[in-house]
């Protein structure tokens, strides 16, 4: 469990982005609330569609038009990246903060070599001109060393198509660790790789956070990666964060629906063990609903489940925040329940 003296890396507070489109406004991101400090590795889950690539583009401040901040605030190491100017939010982006994007083909550029994408890191940033000329090189090559590739020297030379996927993504990552930033958001980096380059590339990440104190945030579909590999995992549905708190807390005993239901899709590899799936299609983002979001395809769902502020936030004693109503405290006002945007829960259980 991390102390609350430790430095908040990344604090993202009530975080709403929203896409104006012809058939109506997408809200990709409602209310979301996260925070990573100094050496933690924070896993984001959940289907595909639910905001976790919004939430990381939102950080770097790289939506894709028209899409917006609408209302919250992001602060990268105490700066709310909102009221920066363009200047500020160049120099806090790959210094502060850096992204290993999940394709590596298309995130590099073809037609420039290694050396080269990851010299103009340092150069955007300054950092280049500070480094003695005869030097230079070798700085380049202990990057790549670092991230383990062989003959570093040589693979300063090449082009992108000339390696592999996993050696492309260790230049990736050489690339976000060039100027040293106290963050790296990495969307779902092992996708396109099989499971022996996926297992080196999370024990890469591993030794990084270890060796540097580097906070990650880490967005997967996996849940047994992400069991492997983080200290704390936020699930998110529909643009919203439905539970949050320590890896093996979350896992071991799920409360909220959604979360369950994520567990009950992992293989079981038992004889006789079948996948339960969720029933239901995510529902559209640009939709008006009332009370929980998960309702339609909910297993446990009451009529209640319906009704406005019956998905606040309630916070139990081990540390987890799960948005359902079902739990709650006997010892607590109903009203308090309903009107308090997060309600602390020593001795929770589920309400019948």
């Amino acid at each position: 469990m991390y102390q609350s003296h430790v430095r908040e890396v990344l604090a993202i507070k009530d975080l709403e982005v929203q896409y104006p489109t012809k058939r109506g406004t997408v809200r990709a991101l409602r209310g979301v609330d996260l925070s990573v400090k100094e050496g933690e590795i924070v896993g984001l889950v959940g289907e595909s569609g639910c905001g976790k690539s919004a939430m990381l583009l939102a950080t770097m401040n790289l939506l894709p038009h028209p899409g917006r901040i609408t209302k919250g605030s992001i602060r990268v190491l105490g700066q709310d990246t909102a009221t920066l100017g363009p200047a500020s939010v160049q120099n806090l982006r790959g210094r502060a903060v850096s992204m290993v994007f999940q394709d590596p083909m298309s995130t590099l550029n073809p037609s420039h070599k290694i050396g080269a994408q990851i010299r103009e890191a340092l150069q955007v940033h300054g950092l280049w001109q500070q480094i003695q000329k005869g030097a230079r090189e070798e700085t380049l090559a202990k990057l790549l060393w670092e991230v383990g590739i062989p003959s570093p020297k040589d693979i300063l030379s090449y082009y992108p198509h000339q390696l592999s996927g996993g050696m492309q993504q260790r230049v990736l990552i050489a690339i976000a660790l060039a100027c040293r930033p106290n963050l790296i958001l990495a969307d779902e980096p092992t996708t396109a790789l099989d499971v022996t380059i996926e297992a080196q590339i999370l024990n890469l990440f591993k030794e990084i956070n270890r060796q540097n104190g580097t906070a990650i945030l880490f967005v997967t579909h996996n849940l047994a990666v992400a069991s492997q590999f983080c200290h704390r995992i936020a699930v998110m549905y529909a643009g919203r964060i439905v539970e949050e708190g320590p890896i093996d807390v979350i896992l071991g005993n799920p409360l909220h629906p959604y979360t369950q239901g994520l567990l009950n899709c992992i293989p079981q590899f038992v004889r006789g063990s079948t996948l339960t799936p969720i029933p239901g299609d995510v529902p559209e983002l640009m939709s008006d609903h009332t009370g929980c979001w998960f309702y339609p395809r909910c297993n446990r769902r009451t009529s209640q489940c319906t009704e406005t502020g019956k998905d606040n936030v309630v916070r139990t004693h081990d540390g987890r925040l799960v948005r359902c109503w079902r739990w709650a405290t006997p010892s607590l006002p109903q009203g308090l329940l309903e009107s308090s945007g997060e309600v602390a829960v020593d001795n929770y259980h589920e309400r019948d």
